[in-house]
């Protein structure tokens, strides 16, 4: 089995290295809507997007859900190798059919723990996802949803833009998500996004597009904020 090269886990491995994460790493399918994990269960594997998407989410009391992260090809729930009593703080459900790569949570420790280039990557890992809840906190505090949708489409402007970004227009966002995902990313109803989407277009702030948004105002976005 060949481990793609766009997983960044594994990048800086000598091909001895890779070899043997190869002899215990596992492949599996899954279909759209199935679920990889659910949240309070006993962490048994970890696991790396090869192809599709995958949502990382945490249900409230009231049954809403709230996304945490959405991973794409590469991407991983990679987590703190070291509590002896390891349980998995979020649900994980594909978003498309994806194929998953797999390491046993014996394994991942094991190697973990035993390499370097490993550890240091998962520190840096783990520096981007505090980063990502930190932002994610920060959306959530702001009571008002449309500062919190405004925040988002601002959040995902600076991302596509950001240095390295293959996107060509920046003020045209592609959102491969549905209302109900925006919804549970910036904690709300799909029917209250789909209104405050409209309240901006009328504003003349953005245009929604097929599959895009277009970002027509960002000053104006901006001094929502405020």
């Amino acid at each position: 089995m060949e481990i793609p090269k766009g997983i960044p886990f594994f990048q800086g491995l000598s091909e001895s290295e890779v070899g043997t994460i190869k002899q215990v790493m596992r492949e599996k399918s899954f279909a759209k809507g199935d679920l990889l994990f659910h949240e309070g269960n006993l962490c048994e594997r970890v696991f790396f997007v090869h192809s599709g998407r995958v949502k990382l989410y945490r249900t409230a009391s009231s049954g809403r859900e709230q996304i945490l992260e959405m991973l794409g090809p590469g991407d991983t729930c990679a987590c703190n190798p070291g509590s002896f009593t390891w349980f998995c703080s979020a649900s994980a459900e594909a978003m498309t059919d994806c194929k998953v790569l797999f390491l046993s949570r014996d394994d991942y420790v094991r190697m973990v723990q035993n390499n370097h280039k490993l550890a240091r990557t998962l520190n840096r890992l783990f520096a981007d996802r505090l980063r990502c809840f930190t932002s994610l906190i920060e959306e959530v505090s702001l009571k008002d949803v449309k500062k919190r949708l405004a925040k988002f489409l601002l959040d995902m402007r600076s991302a596509q833009a950001a240095p390295g970004s293959k996107k060509d227009v920046k003020d045209v966002l592609s959102v491969n998500f549905t209302r109900e995902e925006l919804a549970q990313r910036i904690g709300t109803s799909r029917e209250t996004v789909a209104r405050y989407l409209y309240q901006l277009k009328r504003a003349k702030l953005i245009d929604i597009l097929p599959k895009s948004i277009a970002i027509l105002d960002e000053k104006g976005l901006r001094d929502l904020l405020s």
